[in-house]
C-alpha cells in the first residue's frame, strides 16, 4: 500500500487512525500537520477525495 493512498490514511496512517479515535497527542500533530500543509498529507488529501471527509473527520458508517 502507497503513503498517498486513501486508504493507507483510513486504516494504516498511525497519525490519522488514532487522531480519529480521539488520542489527544495524535489529534495535535494531525491539527499541527493540517495547518503547515494546508489540507493534510497526500494520503489524507486522497482520503478527502475518495470518501469526501477531511483526514481528521470519521467516516460515516455505510448501511
Amino acid at each position: 500500500m502507497k503513503f498517498t493512498d486513501a486508504d493507507f490514511c483510513e486504516s494504516h496512517c498511525p497519525v490519522c487512525t488514532n487522531a480519529r479515535k480521539g488520542n489527544k497527542i495524535a489529534g495535535f500533530l494531525q491539527k499541527l500537520e493540517m495547518t503547515l500543509t494546508g489540507g493534510g498529507c497526500p494520503a489524507g488529501r486522497a482520503r478527502q477525495k475518495k470518501y469526501g471527509v477531511k483526514p481528521n473527520e470519521p467516516r460515516a458508517k455505510q448501511a
